[in-house]
């Protein structure tokens, strides 16, 4: 029998995802300073595809087809993800980037209702508006000076969006780390395939740089996916959209902590905000 746990715990697992996430920006930073784009995501995703292949194999009796088509669907929303978001930081800001991607905490609600009809409790929207509200304040993004790169950027929110409610779907249905398992598989060979569309050569990691990539792809990457597929069972897609907020929280206090990065008084409002807006999701507005 499956053990069941509760939102609550579910919502600290992936928590836990996002602090991983937030201290990926800083080490991310340093490796791209001398490796490109798309040769450093095609080697920390392969990677990652690679190490959780083996954490999953001692389960491949647990295999089915069902399980590969699931995989295989949300590798490639994962992968057009990171594509577009990418693309579209060539002709945008970070800040405002990262406001657009962070969306998807509105988009989640509002997809899962349209084509799943599932509702979200109330205090669940009104951590949403908050941590939206956090969000706008953090990264210091306008959404009234949109250019072509933040059109891109938001259809990364809506993949990353779809990502969420899937993820929740799939979860229930499948061996979490077959899923997982399959999903940076496809990740991976899809971005060892666009590697030479982008002009770039195959990046080979210097000494330097393979214990940063070790954790990119093992805690980055292996870890979050995986912690994110076996929680997401246990609690609602709105709130999974909601604790994923915290990620630039996470990211703006690693970068503060390794790299001196001062954060405006206006985006510690924000980032109060986003903690209150997660914070909020857990309380029951209507007995309060």
């Amino acid at each position: 029998m499956k053990k069941t746990i509760s939102k609550t715990t579910a919502d600290l697992g992936l928590l836990s995802v996002t602090l991983f996430w937030g201290t990926t920006f800083i080490l991310s930073k340093q490796v791209l300073e001398v490796v490109p784009l798309p040769s450093f995501l095609a080697v920390r995703l392969f990677l990652a595809a690679i190490f959780m292949v083996l954490i999953a194999l001692p389960r491949r009796s647990n295999f089915t087809i069902k399980t590969l088509k699931h995989g295989v669907l949300l590798g490639s929303l994962l992968f057009f993800s990171y594509v577009t978001q990418m693309s579209g930081l060539k002709y945008t800001t970070a800040s405002n980037a990262g406001f657009i991607t962070g969306l998807s905490v509105v988009f989640v609600p509002i997809f899962s209702i349209l084509f799943f009809k599932a509702h979200p409790k109330k205090n669940a929207l009104i951590g949403v508006a908050i941590a939206t509200a956090g969000l706008l304040l953090l990264s210091g993004g306008n959404p009234l000076e949109w250019n072509k790169g933040d059109y891109l950027v938001l259809i990364c929110a809506f993949l990353v969006t779809f990502h969420i409610i899937l993820t929740g779907k799939f979860s229930r249905e499948n061996d979490i780390y077959l899923l997982t398992a399959v999903q940076l598989s496809v990740t991976g060979l899809l971005s060892i395939t666009a590697l030479p569309f982008s002009n770039t050569p195959l990046y080979i990691p210097s000494s330097n740089h393979i214990m940063l990539l070790v954790y990119l792809a093992l805690f980055g990457t292996v870890y979050t996916f995986l912690m994110q597929t076996a929680m997401q069972q246990y609690t609602t897609n709105t709130r999974t959209a909601l604790v994923f907020t915290m990620e630039p929280v996470f990211a703006t206090f690693f970068a503060y902590i390794f790299a001196g990065e001062i954060l405006s008084s206006i985006a510690w409002v924000g980032g109060i905000l986003i903690l209150l807006g997660m914070l909020s999701a857990e309380i029951d507005w209507i007995k309060k």
